[in-house]
């Protein structure tokens, strides 16, 4: 008798857990979603604003080479590049969104991607 009641019992612990784990991954998923929004909130606004340098840039003729714009590049400008290539975005798109060099994109990608295999 005290075998079926220890069984029951766990059981019952074990559906109890089984459940809570469902109720924990929804709320692990709406946090993920949540990150995900805020980084292409971040993403959108950093383009914002590199739109606005390039507006005044023009407006005041300065001009910047690429050279100088690649080793000028943030780790957030980095960080926001690695988002967009693996979010899917091709290359092409990434630059001109982040007004950066093709060749600069693509260094970092090979960067992050070199990181990656070596880890």
């Amino acid at each position: 008798m005290e075998i079926w009641m220890i069984a029951g019992l766990l059981f019952i612990i074990s559906a109890a857990l089984f459940v809570y784990s469902f109720i924990k991954k929804e709320e692990k998923d709406a946090a993920y979603r949540e990150l995900e929004s805020f980084s292409l909130a971040v993403t959108k606004t950093v383009y914002d604003l590199n739109a606005r340098i390039h507006t005044l840039e023009s407006q005041l003729s300065v001009t910047v080479e690429e050279e100088e714009k690649s080793t000028l590049m943030t780790r957030l400008m980095k960080d926001n590049t690695i988002t967009l290539f693996t979010k899917g975005v091709a290359t092409k798109e990434i630059a001109r969104q982040l007004d950066l060099s093709q060749s600069s994109v693509q260094e970092v990608i090979n960067d992050y991607i070199t990181e990656g295999i070596q880890s």
